[in-house]
């Protein structure tokens, strides 16, 4: 069984947690989507560590074991791109990036930022944001200061740890009993004899600036490696198909579609998606 342990690092005066498989050089840094946590590739990492890589995966800010912000701060996607960029000099000189849904959104914007850091890109189920009209963004920006005012009001949400999980499985009612435990068991922490959630509930407000795709389109034309889309056949959550083949498209990217997985084929499939994952890096290695 491939070692696993548990690092921090310091990035933009934030300590975030990662968690370690395998060695050597080929470094493979693994991210995860909007209020998950590093433990959603418990799956998927010992196989590739077992192929040789040299994984890591990142608690994003106010998600996990990562620092939250604290008071007076906000998560601007921008932000997710940085912190990224300080993890990645932490680990080696160039990595491999795997990422999913909003991951792969900020991985894929992190890849045309500093392209000769990353040498190879998957994203699955990540491409970015739709785009939004910009005589939409003051009522955007009104409902996101309401959001933070019902945020800043609100108690803690505190529940016994198989209320967590009904509430989990009526979400995610297509994950496996498993699955669902180990999601919530590692996205909850111990509040005396009950359960909170580990992620900010800062993030379950709309940030008010989205990318636009106008300014996008300068990060996915910068992006220099290899990049591999993978998608559920069964997603719900899937970009819009014009939306999804532009930016495959100005990518450059080869796309896998795997049968029966929905919007977490690493959850869903996660033996079909780590091979996948293997013979891409390998390919492009």
């Amino acid at each position: 069984m491939t070692p696993v342990r548990d690092v921090f690092v310091t990035a933009n005066r934030l300590k975030l947690h990662l968690i370690e498989w395998g060695a050597g050089d080929r470094v493979v840094l693994l991210l995860h989507g909007f209020l998950e946590h590093a433990h959603v590739w418990d799956w998927v990492a010992p196989r590739l560590a077992e192929a040789g890589c040299h994984v890591y995966a990142l608690d994003w800010r106010g998600h996990g074991d990562s620092q939250w912000v604290g008071a007076g701060g906000y998560y601007h996607f921008i932000d997710y791109v940085a912190d990224l960029g300080a993890v990645v000099r932490q680990l080696a000189e160039r990595v491999a990036l795997v990422a999913h849904s909003m991951g792969g959104g900020a991985a894929v914007l992190y890849a045309g930022t500093e392209p000769l850091r990353v040498r190879a890109l998957v994203s699955i189920e990540g491409l970015g944001v739709p785009d939004l009209d910009p005589e939409q963004m003051p009522d955007r920006v009104a409902g996101w200061m309401h959001d933070m005012e019902r945020v800043a009001q609100r108690p803690a949400a505190v529940v016994p740890l198989d209320e967590a999980l009904v509430r989990y499985r009526q979400r995610f009612a297509h994950f496996s009993e498993d699955v669902a435990r180990h999601m919530v068991e590692h996205g909850t922490r111990n509040i005396g004899d009950a359960r909170a959630w580990k992620f900010d509930p800062l993030h379950q407000t709309r940030a008010p600036v989205p990318l636009p795709v106008m300014r996008a389109r300068a990060f996915w034309r910068r992006v220099a490696c290899p990049v591999l889309y993978v998608e559920g056949a069964n997603s719900h959550l899937r970009l819009p198909p014009v939306d999804v083949d532009e930016r495959i498209a100005a990518l450059r990217a080869e796309r896998v579609c795997i049968a029966g997985a929905g919007h977490h084929p690493h959850l869903e499939r996660p033996d079909q998606c780590a091979q996948i994952l293997i013979d891409f890096l390998d390919r492009t290695g």
